[in-house]
């Protein structure tokens, strides 16, 4: 069966052929991973923004996030003040979850 594929020269998303695959997602949380792949870098996710533009609820989005984090696609790293008190967390996307090293001598 032929694909037939636009010309295009912005406003798309290149995403690694293993992520389009990745049997191990569920729908929910590979819907919300292609759309938050589709956001420019440097985009600040609000789940309450993310859940609306999905159409779902905020629930939905910190649950799918949670499968995300699970799966390697998704890292949280706090934000400290001065004191050390967390006041934020910062949310890195991978297009591809880093492949965790191995350790000499085991296999």
């Amino acid at each position: 069966m032929p694909i037939k594929r636009a010309n295009r020269k912005g406003n798309f998303a290149q995403i690694p052929n293993e992520t389009l695959q990745d049997k191990n997602l569920t729908n929910s949380a590979y819907r919300l991973l292609m759309y938050m792949l589709s956001m420019a870098d440097g985009w600040i996710f609000r789940n309450s923004k993310i859940a609306k533009d999905l159409g779902h609820n905020e629930r939905w989005v910190m649950n799918n996030l949670a499968e995300l984090e699970k799966a390697g696609y998704v890292k949280r790293t706090p934000i400290r003040n001065d004191r050390g008190q967390i006041t934020e967390w910062e949310r890195v996307i991978y297009d591809l979850p880093p492949v965790a090293k191995e350790t000499p001598g085991k296999h």
